[in-house]
């Protein structure tokens, strides 16, 4: 009986033990699948134009300020612009005619966005320690960055254009076993679908009509660089056009609106010539 009520016990103590280890694993794995989380999506700071927002699974939609924006999310600005803010508080400006898709960095795959048309602006957060590296990617390149500012233009080729403003940026071919160039402030490279990255060439050779605000330009703001950098690209809209940018904005609507209604009538009356 003294063996049995041993032999009891510690089967008691171990079946405990068990329990209390499941239940730490189910209480961590939450925490873990929010910090995964975290990191994925986008938030719209600032937009203006005509822009099309297709979230996963919904039909396309006007954006919102303040809208979450999760992994599957699609761009295309049209005519428009806007100003995306990350979690961490990095931001990025999506300029006119450009298709950009919102992923979830996965180990596979660890690009925040891919940028499939167009040209954006990034300014991402310094990243210390073993934090992970921001990445970007296109159809023929990646870019990997820690905290920096540069600018990414991927053409109707697919050929894409790295420019980097401040810190430093690492850009790696996709499709081609060409290695990687590290660009310093200043420079630029250019990456085809089949080849590896260029050697890097003074932006300002490569890209001279590329325009850059004055060092402490934005500080005396009190903006943040891509913020003070979205409102001053509406005023050179407004000095451009010599309208207010809503009603020029109401004027491209109006257009697209009469252009649709002259292609139905054309398809309706196909021997008819648009006047």
């Amino acid at each position: 009986m003294k063996h049995i009520a041993i032999r009891s016990a510690y089967f008691c103590l171990l079946f405990l033990w068990a329990a209390v280890g499941i239940a730490g694993a189910q209480e961590q794995q939450p925490s873990s699948t929010l910090a995964t989380a975290a990191i994925a999506g986008a938030t719209i700071a600032e937009w203006k134009g005509s822009i099309r927002l297709s979230l996963p699974g919904q039909s396309p939609s006007n954006p919102l300020r303040g809208e979450q924006l999760p992994p599957g999310t699609i761009l295309d600005t049209g005519s428009g612009r806007l100003l995306l803010r990350l979690s961490d508080g990095s931001e990025v400006i999506v300029r006119a005619h450009t298709r950009l898709q919102v992923q979830q960095p996965s180990l596979t795959d660890p690009s925040y966005f891919q940028l499939l048309l167009g040209r954006i602006r990034a300014l991402i957060n310094k990243r210390t320690g073993g934090a992970v590296p921001f990445e970007l990617g296109t159809p023929s390149a990646v870019i990997a960055v820690r905290g920096t500012e540069f600018d990414v233009e991927v053409n109707p080729r697919n050929v894409t254009e790295v420019d980097v403003v401040d810190g430093l940026v690492e850009v790696y071919g996709r499709n081609a076993a060409g290695g990687s160039v590290l660009l310093e402030p200043g420079f630029s490279t250019r990456v085809g679908m089949d080849s590896g990255p260029e050697q890097p060439e003074p932006t300002n050779e490569m890209r001279p009509e590329v325009e850059r605000p004055e060092p402490g330009e934005n500080e005396k703001s009190g903006k943040s660089e891509l913020e003070a950098e979205f409102e001053r690209a509406e005023v050179d809209r407004e000095v451009e056009t010599g309208e207010p940018v809503e009603k020029t904005e109401m004027m491209e609507a109006q257009d697209i609106s009469e252009g649709s209604a002259v292609a139905a009538e054309a398809d309706t009356n196909p021997g008819s010539e648009p006047q």
